[in-house]
Parts: structure tokens; C-alpha cells; sequence
């Protein structure tokens, strides 16, 4: 049975994505930057360390929260479609296997299309009168 899917279960765009990935970046490079600014402004070992282990994992987060792709659909698969059947050839009925009289010319000049009689024939530009 095949499922149906709305256009709300279709997951955030890829721009939409990258512009919140690189918007995190920004923000966790921006952390470091004060975290590494804050190191000549800070006196007590306490916030020297905190600034010290903040400029080392802020980047870290902002490189693999900055190359993860986010998710693009809401985590379901569609269902596989079922492969088309084949089914056997008709067998041929006796008026389709008699020849209908008609005879079909396509590659002809024009002239021979427009006169059907076989004289026609005996006009065509390569001929010597």
C-alpha cells in the first residue's frame, strides 16, 4: 500500500540549513574570540581555566556542528515502489496478421506523395528524359 506524504513532512531546506550552520559557527568562533580576549583580563585560576577550556572546545563544536547536515526529511523512508509487471504478449488475431492493402511510403520526395499513380515515379529529379 502505498503511503501518501504532505510537503509539511518535508525537512528544513538546504539553505535554510547552511545558513543555520554557519550562524552557529559564527556564534562559537565569537565565544572563542572573547575567550581567548578574556585570558589578559582575568586574574583568578578558576576563570583562566574556564576561559582556556572554552577557546579549545569552542571551536571543536563549531567545526562539527558547522560540517553536520541536518536532517532533510522527518527520519521515514517512502515505500520502494513494486517493480511493474510484465505481462505476456497477445497473441497475434488473424485480422491484425493479414496485410491491410495500404501501402505507407515515408522517406519518399514530395512528388511522389502527392501523384499515388506509378508514373510518377519516372519524374524523379535523378532521372535523364
Amino acid at each position: 500500500m502505498a503511503r501518501s506524504y504532505s510537503v509539511t513532512s518535508a525537512g528544513q531546506s538546504a539553505a535554510e540549513d547552511r545558513a543555520h550552520r554557519m550562524r552557529f559557527y559564527f556564534i562559537s568562533m565569537s565565544l572563542r574570540v572573547v575567550c581567548v580576549a578574556s585570558l589578559f583580563f582575568v586574574r583568578d585560576w578558576f576563570w583562566a581555566i574556564v576561559c582556556i577550556v572554552g577557546a579549545v572546545v569552542f571551536p571543536y563544536i563549531a567545526v562539527m556542528v558547522g560540517n553536520a547536515v541536518g536532517p532533510t526529511s522527518d527520519g521515514t523512508r517512502p515505500d520502494a515502489p513494486s517493480p511493474a509487471e510484465l505481462m505476456p504478449p497477445e497473441a497475434p488475431s488473424e485480422e491484425a496478421s493479414r496485410p491491410s492493402g495500404v501501402t505507407i511510403v515515408i522517406d519518399a520526395d514530395a512528388h511522389r506523395r502527392a501523384d499515388p499513380s506509378p508514373d510518377a515515379s519516372d519524374d524523379s529529379p535523378g532521372s535523364a528524359s
